[in-house]
């Protein structure tokens, strides 16, 4: 008989309540927890699917090291000591710049990011890679010039509002925000609340809106200047919120004066400009808030675009208040603040880009193990991340690796990137060990949830991420002997072991900046988890504020509050409230006088250049290349590379490239053809679906197709047709706007 238990979904950042039934150490059957507080038992398909992502044929059993062409298995005292020799020789002869650290936070679990990045210190570098910049740079660039600090990330209070700008989003199939679909609905059926969506296809969440404005591909920048352009001509500004809560409007203002509203919505976003005008009135005089996607993201003008968008949601009175453009209360923040006016920052040696977040853009990485720059990057270790289908220009990211003199990769599957990894360490999934994230996106209340294992261990040699990470450490060197009397505290209770760490170190001052690694080995051996340990330290480091809101919860305000804390959240592993923060959302931010600063001299160019005749001009498409391929599609048939047995979408039709009928019967392409498509990086033979919801001039292949498993490959690998260099100057990919060209195929 199989027992029902509760977890959390992995396959993205939503992170819904899930309880599985198990039987056999196998997962039989998924639905929603109903009693998670943030998903209330809504779930899609991908989580319903959740157990190919934990029993397929390419799980890890054991260590491996490439030999020759192919992987052999070793011991895993074998594989942490060559390792470690390795790490430590590359570092001594080419210095910690030789080494980077890429992935560790994945979307269901961000434990291992935080020891991989103190592994990357012992070897004295700063060279971290992760996917936060392969999508956001530009808006957490943004978020941090306009809040005072790049981790203070903002987000829209979708739940709360009256009016729902969809920019760019197809929230229908890709969520984002909790129980999505019941959201949309929820605005489909009440006559009060309006969704309105922006962008050129028409989308499944644009056949359900209010107002659908099917905007030209790459106009968005236009689109903005009008609407603030329309605010201003009607006086729509909240001026007492202006005055009350914003920096730097007087300076900005000007960057609008003279600009045509009118010509820019019906001549470059070929748009009806009442329609528009309509709903910028709603914007501006409704409880509105936008939530923006790769649409914006991953398009042309991505910084000035999301600039104009906290522009609009300031002058509106639309930021830091219900219903609008808000500040999430984190326990632990999605990284650290880099701001590149700080000469510390580090830059990377190749391409002279600066990390967000923290981050280094995952585009600019190859180019920077493929040079001659005497500090260019020449050993890599993954985790948590699929470099090789998950980011631009696969075949770069081959040649890099072959490059590199040594790579490893931590991973639950043999996946494309293991393949071409030297070594290959089995990580325990998230479905068998402790984990968690941080992307709670409430306020005031700050939801918490732990996954705690459903499974045992299906391999005995598989471990926690996180432990791999610190088994390398100690290989190296890099962390003294502890006393056994830590390792005993911890055995003993939270409160037990602080007590006892916090004696320890007051006796030992110097080993204070090891005190998140104390933790990961004493108490993770002691609780079995070094990810357990984490989330222990993580509660002892909180913020103030964090503190004082679980206080007004019921905790204690004390020193026992942390146990009792840790004991709450194994006590509730369909996740809990931890904090309710108290006070305002504006005291989140983290400019000197808590008000939004509305100036950014980087982007006044920018957004000077943005005028009617130069976006005319730059919007023409190359004639070698008339059609805009957009690289990856939000779908329910898509989980990134996380599902990757095909039978999860048997019967779906998903390894298709999506093209309007128009642009098919001017290539006499029917559907179900075979054609050929073509970018500066390469070509591809796909299949034609025909389809409504494409835009005309554009066509779609999605994501997380170009797996190999079980031996075999199937579909079409998108970022083979894209180069690292398809790039904006925040280095991130424009997946939505690749030069095509589309033939039938003979």
């Amino acid at each position: 008989m199989g027992e029902w238990k509760k977890t959390s979904c992995v396959l993205c950042a939503q992170s819904c309540g899930l309880e599985m039934l198990i039987e056999d150490n196998r997962i039989i059957k998924v639905r929603g927890a109903k009693d998670n507080q943030r998903s209330q038992g809504y779930c899609c398909r991908k989580g319903l699917n959740m157990a190919h992502h934990v029993h397929n044929a390419d799980r890890l059993k054991y260590p491996l090291k490439k030999v020759g062409d192919h992987h052999e298995r070793i011991s895993w005292e074998q594989a942490l000591t060559e390792i470690a020799e390795k790490l430590l020789s590359i570092k001594e002869k080419h210095g910690g710049k030789a080494i980077a650290y890429m992935g560790g936070g994945a979307l269901g679990g961000q434990m291992q990011v935080g020891v991989g990045l103190r592994m990357l210190g012992f070897l004295g570098s700063r060279n971290y890679y992760s996917s936060i910049t392969q999508e956001f740079s530009n808006s957490f660039w943004v978020d941090g010039r306009v809040t005072g600090k790049q981790s203070i990330v903002t987000m829209p209070d979708a739940h709360h509002a009256d009016t729902l700008v969809a920019w760019g989003w197809n929230g229908w199939m890709s969520h984002q925000e909790p129980r999505t679909r019941e959201l949309i609905l929820e605005f489909k059926k009440d006559p009060d609340k309006k969704l309105i969506v922006i962008d050129p296809r028409r989308s499944e969440t644009a056949e359900r809106a209010d107002i659908h404005l099917p905007i030209r591909p790459g106009t968005d920048s236009m689109l903005l200047k009008a609407m603030i352009r329309i605010i201003l001509d009607n006086s729509w500004e909240d001026q007492a919120f202006i005055a009350a809560h914003v920096n730097g409007w007087e300076e900005v203002k000007p960057l609008f004066d003279g600009f045509d509203a009118r010509r820019a919505v019906t001549e470059v976003c070929g748009l009806d400009y009442e329609t528009v005008l309509e709903v910028t009135r709603l914007l501006a005089q409704t409880r509105s808030c936008i939530h923006q996607d790769l649409g914006i993201y991953m398009n042309r003008n991505s910084s000035i675009n999301n600039y104009m968008l906290h522009i609009l949601r300031a002058i509106t009175g639309r930021f830091c208040v219900e219903g609008g453009q808000i500040i999430p209360a984190f326990l632990f923040p999605m990284g650290s603040n880099s701001d590149e006016r700080n000469p510390k920052v580090w830059r990377t040696v190749k391409t002279n880009m600066f990390p967000i977040l923290g981050s280094f853009p995952p585009a600019v990485f190859p180019e920077e193990v493929l040079n001659d720059h005497p500090d260019r990057i020449r050993a890599l270790i993954v985790s948590a991340s699929n470099p090789l289908r998950s980011y631009p220009d696969t075949q770069a990211y081959e040649k890099a690796f072959a490059e590199m003199e040594l790579s490893v990769c931590l991973e639950i599957v043999y996946n494309e990137t293991a393949r071409c990894s030297d070594y290959v360490l089995p990580c325990l999934s998230y479905m068998e060990s402790y984990d968690t994230v941080c992307f709670n996106y409430s306020y005031p209340d700050l939801y918490f949830h732990m996954k705690q294992p459903v499974l045992e261990p299906l391999s005995s040699e598989s471990r926690e991420g996180s432990r791999i990470i610190m088994d390398l450490i100690k290989a190296m060197g890099f962390l003294p002997e502890f006393p056994q009397s830590l390792y005993d505290a911890g055995k003993e209770g939270i409160s037990a072991y602080l007590g006892a760490m916090g004696a320890y170190v007051q006796e030992n001052p110097s080993q204070a900046k090891l005190i998140p690694l104390i933790l990961a080995e004493t108490l993770g051996t002691a609780l079995g988890s070094v990810n357990q340990a984490m989330i222990v330290g993580l509660l002892v480091s909180s913020s103030k504020e964090f503190k004082a809101g679980a206080v007004a919860m019921g905790y204690p305000a004390d020193f026992s509050m942390i146990e009792a804390m840790y004991k709450d959240i194994l006590a509730h592993p369909q996740g809990l409230i931890l904090s309710r923060f108290q006070g305002d959302n504006f005291n989140m931010l983290k400019t000197e006088d808590k008000k939004l600063n509305l100036v950014i001299e980087e982007l006044v160019d920018q957004m000077q250049a943005a005028s009617i005749e130069n976006e005319i001009e730059k919007l023409k498409m190359p004639a070698e290349f008339p059609l805009i391929l957009h690289s990856g599609l939000h779908h329910e048939t898509v989980a990134n590379t996380s599902l990757r047995n095909p039978e999860w979408n048997k019967d779906k039709r998903c390894m298709t490239m999506l093209m309007n009928e128009v642009d098919a019967a001017r290539l006499d392409l029917a559907d179900g053809d075979k054609a050929i498509i073509t970018t500066k990086a390469g070509s591809a033979e796909v299949e034609v679906e025909i389809s409504s919801r494409a835009a005309v001039n554009c066509v779609y292949v999605r994501h997380g197709q170009g797996l190999i498993y079980d031996g075999v490959k199937y579909g079409v690998n998108v970022n083979d047709l894209v180069l690292t260099t398809d790039r904006d100057e925040m280095c991130t990919p424009m997946h939505r706007r690749i030069p095509c060209r589309v033939e039938k195929a003979s």
